[in-house]
C-alpha cells in the first residue's frame, strides 16, 4: 500500500511534517532499507524546512507505537534533533516501549558496527538503536535528495 509513502512524498512540498508520518510507513510495511533512511535522514531534513514553533509542534506529538525496533529508533532520532536543535526532550521519548533490551546496530559489517557504537550520538545509544554515525551529518539529516520508491 503506497498511502504513507504518497503522503511523505507529497508533505515534501510542504512544511507539514509529523512523525506518525514514519510510524505508519513501519506499518505500512516499508522495507528495512526505506525506513532506516526516512527516519536517519529524512525526517531531520524535513525537520530543519520548520518554522521553531513547526519544530516543538512536531516534537510534542507522539507517534503511535509499532511494537517493532522502529519505535526506538524513531525516538532516538527525535530525541537526538533536540538535542541538536536546543529543543527539550519530550516524555514520550522516554517511554520504557521505546528502548531496546538488546542494541540493534543498523549495519552490516563488523567494523561498521564496532564504528557505530564508539561514535553514535548519545541518543540513539540510550534508545538501543544505533545507525552508523558516518550517514549522520552535523545537522543529523541526508547529504542529498533521496524520494522513497
Amino acid at each position: 500500500d503506497g498511502t504513507a509513502s504518497a503522503h511523505m512524498t507529497k508533505s515534501r512540498t510542504t512544511p507539514k511534517l509529523s512523525l506518525q508520518d514514519y510510524a505508519n510507513a513501519v506499518e505500512h510495511g516499508w522495507p528495512e532499507d526505506d525506513l532506516g533512511r526516512a527516519i536517519i535522514h529524512d525526517l531531520p531534513r524535513r525537520f530543519h524546512s520548520l518554522t521553531e514553533e513547526e519544530q516543538r509542534q512536531v516534537l510534542g506529538n507522539a507517534p503511535a507505537l509499532t511494537g517493532t525496533r522502529w519505535d526506538a529508533l524513531l525516538a532516538a532520532t527525535a530525541e537526538h534533533i533536540c538535542e541538536l536543535h536546543g529543543h527539550p526532550v519530550q516524555p514520550w521519548m522516554d517511554e520504557p516501549e521505546r528502548f531496546l533490551n538488546e542494541t540493534w546496530v543498523l549495519a552490516w559489517t563488523p567494523s561498521i558496527w564496532s564504528d557505530a557504537l564508539a561514535f553514535a550520538p548519545p541518543a540513539f545509544v540510550r534508545h538501543g538503536a544505533v545507525p552508523d554515525p558516518r550517514e549522520l551529518d552535523e545537522r543529523g539529516g541526508e547529504r542529498r535528495e533521496w524520494v522513497p520508491e
